[in-house]
């Protein structure tokens, strides 16, 4: 009778047994909110993001350096992944100035500021004196056959609630219609699964979302243009590609403008992220760091295009960040679930 071979080697680009290692690597430490493969040394192996903010007792921290011969370490920060940002229409904590993707544009481009401006009237937002916004990711050709951008559905969507072929999408948005605001109706988006309270992974109640996306069909196809503000002096995105690790990118978007940084993780397990239905958890995602040490990314940029510096290729959409690092869902992922292609 043969003898069984040895068990296949443990990859790394496998998602399950990413899954078994953020498994062991978040039931080891109650602050971690993201594991990911990336660099270590020479080699490859997890690292762990936790917020070392949160007290724990020391009880509950188990040691752990490494998970079936991959090491594992941990970068410390100060925040939880956030998504969305609520803006004050006048006053204080209104849309900041100097950034130009917050003001008014004849033509869409990647970047700008955008706003469901009927989800913000349903949900009281408007009422209350604030608004939603977020960025625009990328031009892309929608299920339909015709233009429209991308963006998350945080942002164009209002997480689940968003009616489509309804919603008005205005940029850069207010608190009511201004002439030429509108530049169009949403379109699609890929719903949010929320997670009980107190899920986790090693529970098996952690109910892991692919993507943070939606989708908006333009209100005049002529002013929908791939590119970015003539200012900017930037690459046109141009197709797209899986992020590696050490990928240069960049990303515009309307609260930081144009950032530069590095991938420096892939196959990301990211939770809890608050959202409106419930906590929320990401998995095959991607973490960006800003070039030495500057911010990659702050509210309001959710939505942007993470596109790789080299060739201008799309490699993600930015959905969540902690002010030290950016999570983004992969742009493949998001093209196949809303079936629609970069212009």
């Amino acid at each position: 009778m043969p003898t069984a071979g040895p068990a296949p080697a443990p990859s790394l680009s496998d998602d399950d047994f990413v899954k078994s290692a953020a498994v062991e690597i978040f039931g080891a430490d109650p602050r971690v909110r993201s594991v990911g493969v990336g660099r270590q040394g020479e080699g490859f192996g997890f690292s762990a993001i936790r917020n070392a903010k949160v007290p724990v007792p020391l009880s509950q921290v188990k040691g752990i350096s490494e998970y079936r011969g991959f090491s594992v370490t941990f970068l410390d920060t100060d925040r939880d992944p956030e998504r969305l940002v609520k803006l004050l229409l006048i006053g204080p904590g209104s849309p900041t100035t100097g950034v130009p993707e917050q003001d008014q544009h004849q033509t869409v481009v990647c970047g700008l500021q955008v706003q469901n401006y009927d989800d913000d009237e349903r949900s009281g937002v408007l009422a209350d004196g604030h608004m939603i916004v977020g960025s625009i990711g990328c031009v892309a050709r929608l299920s339909s056959g015709n233009p429209g951008f991308l963006s998350n559905n945080h942002v164009v969507a209002g997480e689940n609630r968003g009616v489509k072929g309804k919603d008005r999408i205005l940029q850069p948005g207010g608190g009511s219609i201004s002439p030429g605001a509108q530049v169009g109706l949403l379109s699609d988006f890929v719903r949010l699964k929320p997670s009980p309270a107190g899920a986790t992974l090693a529970l098996g109640t952690a109910i892991l979302n692919d993507m943070d996306a939606g989708s908006v069909e333009a209100t005049s196809p002529e002013q929908c243009k791939q590119g970015y503000l003539p200012s900017r002096n930037l690459p046109t995105p141009s197709g797209i590609a899986d992020a590696m690790l050490g990928d240069k990118v960049f990303k515009v978007g309307r609260t930081t403008g144009l950032t530069r940084g590095e991938v420096i993780q892939t196959g990301v397990i990211v939770g809890p992220i608050h959202y409106a239905p419930g906590p929320c958890w990401f998995r095959r995602s991607i973490l960006i760091q800003g070039e030495n040490g500057t911010p990659f990314s702050d509210h309001g940029d959710s939505g942007s295009a993470i596109v790789r510096r080299e060739d201008g290729k799309v490699v993600g959409l930015l959905f969540a960040g902690n002010g030290q690092h950016t999570w983004a869902c992969r742009i493949g992922d998001v093209l196949r679930s809303l079936n629609c292609r970069i212009l």
